[in-house]
């Protein structure tokens, strides 16, 4: 850890000297360590353990290793699209008050295009997506003709277009500097346009729960970055935005309950992402769990603790 590192991630603001080394086994069972911020709680992976540096490890092979199922094969653009279709509508509604027939509309890193959709039923005046990973583009040039469609990297993509809303899910935690990153946002965007960015947790509820599987399973090969609210909000407001942060529950209550009871993770999102319904017959039962997972949800966000944090703010 020296200056010239800081200043490779993006965080050259910090001081070397408010960081520790802390030990930590990533999910792919290796031994590594991140530098934790004291003050903020960022923490940022040792360069030694980086593997996502090269350009065609997004377009082909993270989608390999990483999908919605943990024990099988690699799924296609169509099943993560249905698996992800209510965290895609929960994740519209972080920022559709903003949208009106003047929206010209930018995601970066869409995927399959889960959020899209959502975008697109809407009555923004135009949408434009970026993502590196060809099968996802096939998938949407397929599926949606409206959209205009970069398959490359955010930072090497060359356009004069603006525009006045900018969104990514789960993209900044794998940019090693996303400072760079903002920066060309804000170049990206007219002036009082409005930004959303979703970005995993440093202070994920489950940290903290008698799990310690899950703070194996937590740190990733391909996220370099974890962010706090602290180090997200300074991060933005240094790089030219308003706003503030706030916590989003990805994964509900009875996961966090299986991986209380299992300590390891349920089968695949689909079964995680999901409310269980344990009757057929006694609708008051069924509500009763739904009504479970509000309140919970509502204390974790309550407490900034929220398996995701999001930034909403606006260019200065």
């Amino acid at each position: 850890m020296d200056n010239k590192f800081l200043d490779k991630v993006g965080f050259s603001f910090y001081k070397v000297e408010d960081f520790e080394r802390k030990d930590i086994i990533l999910r792919d069972g290796r031994n590594a360590h991140i530098w934790l911020h004291k003050i903020t709680g960022h923490g940022i992976l040792d360069e030694e353990y980086w593997e996502n540096v090269e350009e065609d490890y997004y377009e082909d092979d993270y989608r390999n290793e990483f999908n919605a199922n943990v024990n099988e094969d690699v799924i296609s653009p169509s099943e993560h699209f249905n698996t992800y279709k209510d965290l895609n509508v929960k994740q519209f509604k972080q920022f559709s008050n903003n949208i009106n027939n003047k929206t010209k509309y930018l995601e970066i890193g869409c995927s399959f295009g889960g959020v899209l959709k959502n975008v697109l039923e809407s009555d923004a005046q135009s949408c434009s997506v970026i993502e590196p990973n060809k099968t996802d583009v096939k998938f949407l040039k397929e599926n949606f003709k409206d959209v205009n469609i970069f398959n490359g990297m955010f930072e090497k993509i060359d356009t004069d277009d603006k525009y006045n809303l900018v969104t990514s899910f789960e993209v900044l935690e794998h940019i090693i500097s996303p400072t760079i990153f903002l920066k060309k946002c804000y170049e990206l965007m007219e002036s009082g346009g409005v930004i959303n960015i979703e970005v995993p947790n440093h202070n994920d509820a489950l940290l903290f729960y008698n799990s310690p599987r899950y703070k194996n399973f937590y740190y990733h090969k391909a996220h370099i970055h974890y962010f706090t609210d602290k180090s997200l909000s300074e991060l933005f407001e240094r790089n030219g935005f308003d706003g503030k942060v706030s916590s989003f529950l990805m994964y509900p209550f009875f996961n966090h309950v299986f991986w209380c009871q299992n300590d390891k993770p349920q089968g695949s999102a689909d079964i995680a992402l999901n409310t269980p319904i344990p009757t057929d017959s006694f609708q008051e039962i069924n509500d009763f769990y739904k009504d479970v997972e509000n309140q919970y949800e509502e204390l974790i966000n309550k407490h900034m603790l929220g398996d995701c944090l999001v930034f909403q703010g606006i260019k200065k």
